[in-house]
């Protein structure tokens, strides 16, 4: 069969039209990659499709574009892709983390626009919309503004969905129930078996996508890079068969990723509903995560449920509210636009508190909550949350001083105290110092998180909190152990703030640099050296890189 250039080519464009609207990742840890932006150039754009499709076409055995004569079918070594990195960040409690991917652009163009040659087929093979079943990352054909999914189904719509089947009467019953580790635990060869289920879907390109994704996986045969538009349709093959089962029992039920809602008349059909699920999962080599499975009274179901969406509703209203005014400290124009696909997780950002809530919180004895923090052994999210809220709500700012500490206890909350303080205006100059000071440790010490230190770094870099001498000195310090992100991004964080003497011993650091930390340190030279010290060096790289965001870095014009 064989897919052609044209089609290829297609596919390409719109993976980097989605890649320029949406980022490669949605994964909030990881700040906007400037090498994206060079994709905005027509010229750019146009040279990075020639080089993603050769690279397949080579791959695959067909000929490249411009030249002459076939090659060896199905070479993965052609596609020049990158091993993957990873930075683990914190879910719902102390033990339980995400591990998500750091996929190069190059990369991630070339695995999407893979994926996007067969994604119309997958859409094909799920069921239907009409059924209002399924609401995730319904695939959309034909469009080139850099839209992927129908922005009709998310989880918004799901969640309706489910408060509308909880009314009906006939149901009296509600399992709540997700997959442990979706992503993660997903096999890869049963993926494979799926997509080869349709004899549409050219069989080469399924290769290519299964090397791809087993080299990632170091040939563990399991697992999808969390963050990727890509592994998002792959995800959703995966479940086709166990919907089209649950269907074909005529189990009612809701599905948003691996977050699955079914209705019953009674405890009975739910519990049997719920084994029947379990039994068809395990043939996939996934599993429920029982810790999060519930089989509730459907009528304090909908209560709660009705509660959450007013809730969530007011939410990100302020959000959209604060975001605009904060735009210029966090650089929102710059984040990733994908849909989150995850919920549950440990809060990240501080949102705006309404004027009833500011009240109720005022009540709260602030002096007595601390010293419980203080004084106890261990700390949980509704303390922590409790705590900086209320300091919010009575503008208490000098009590943040006091926070470093008691989130030693438990310091997944270190990023949403970091953005908290990045949004309250009127800490005193002495707070400030103290806390940066008291966080100091967290990025000398060698065995913090990474993600950790990735948060404790945009603090650092941000007014009033920035202290160059702080990432400087952790930047000395870094091992080559130290994490797949950290480098990167403690270099952003020194970007625009080195003397010449600095970026000079950063420019030594370069030969010892992972592909993310060279560009970088070629971006900071290039707008802050002058001609004569950054020529001979870029020459000398020039000689030997093959790299195409760093050859883009390196011709530029500054």
């Amino acid at each position: 069969m064989g897919i052609s250039k044209e089609k290829l080519k297609e596919s390409c464009r719109r993976a980097i039209a989605n890649v320029l609207y949406e980022g490669t990742t949605d994964v909030e840890i990881f700040n906007h990659a400037f090498e994206i932006d060079f994709l905005k150039n027509q010229d750019i754009k146009n040279e990075m499709v020639s080089l993603v499709c050769s690279s397949i076409q080579a791959a695959l055995g067909i000929e490249s574009l411009g030249n002459s004569g076939s090659q060896e079918k199905n070479n993965f070594s052609k596609l020049k892709v990158h091993k993957l990195g990873h930075v683990l960040v914190p879910k719902k409690n102390l033990s339980d983390y995400r591990k998500c991917a750091i996929v190069d652009i190059y990369d991630e163009i070339v695995y999407l626009t893979l994926v996007l040659s067969i994604a119309q087929q997958i859409e094909n093979m799920r069921i239907k919309k009409s059924l209002n079943k399924v609401f995730s990352y319904r695939f959309v054909n034909g469009n080139k503004s850099g839209i992927l999914f129908d922005k009709k189904y998310n989880y918004s719509t799901f969640r309706n969905a489910i408060l509308k089947k909880s009314r009906k009467e006939e149901y009296k019953v509600v399992v709540e129930c997700d997959i442990a580790n979706f992503y993660d635990r997903l096999n890869i060869h049963r993926v494979e078996s799926v997509l080869r289920s349709n004899p549409k879907i050219d069989e080469d390109i399924i290769y290519i996508i299964n090397e791809l994704l087993l080299y990632w996986a170091n040939r563990d045969s399991y697992g999808l890079p969390v963050g990727s538009n890509a592994s998002r349709i792959l995800a959703e093959s995966a479940l086709i068969e166990v919907d089209n089962y649950l269907i074909s029992k005529k189990i009612e039920f809701c599905r948003f990723v691996d977050d699955y809602r079914i209705f019953a008349k009674d405890a009975i059909e739910a519990h049997n509903n719920l084994a029947l699920l379990t039994a068809r999962l395990s043939k996939e080599g996934i599993f429920l995560n029982t810790q999060k499975t519930r089989v509730r009274d459907i009528s304090e179901f909908k209560i709660e449920l009705s509660t959450i969406e007013e809730i969530e509703s007011n939410s990100h209203r302020q959000d959209l509210e604060q975001d605009n005014e904060t735009k210029s400290i966090q650089e929102k124009d710059k984040v990733s636009k994908i849909i989150k696909g995850y919920s549950g997780l440990i809060p990240t950002k501080f949102r705006r508190l309404s004027n009833k809530e500011i009240k109720k919180l005022k009540e709260n004895d602030l002096e007595n909550m601390l010293n419980k923090a203080t004084q106890s052994v261990l700390v949980d999210e509704k303390m922590m949350t409790s705590i900086i809220r209320t300091i919010v709500a009575r503008e208490e700012y000098e009590r943040l001083g006091e926070l470093p500490n008691i989130l030693q206890k438990y310091p997944q909350f270190i990023p949403y105290f970091v953005d908290t303080v990045l949004k309250c205006e009127g800490i005193s100059k002495e707070v400030i110092q103290k806390i940066c000071n008291d966080f100091e440790y967290w990025m000398t010490n060698l065995d913090a998180p990474e993600y950790i230190q990735v948060y404790l770094t945009r603090l650092y870099s941000t007014p009033p909190f920035d202290n160059k001498q702080i990432l400087l000195n952790s930047f000395r310090n870094l091992k080559r152990n130290s994490g797949d992100y950290i480098g990167r991004a403690i270099l952003e964080g020194l970007d625009g703030s080195l003397t010449r003497g600095e970026l000079l011993e950063i420019r030594d650091y370069y030969y010892r640099a992972d592909k993310w930390e060279e560009r970088q340190i070629l971006k900071m030279i290039n707008s802050n050296l002058s001609k004569g010290e950054k020529r001979p060096f870029f020459k000398d790289i020039k000689f030997h890189e093959e790299d195409f965001f760093i050859n883009k870095i390196i011709s530029s014009k500054k």
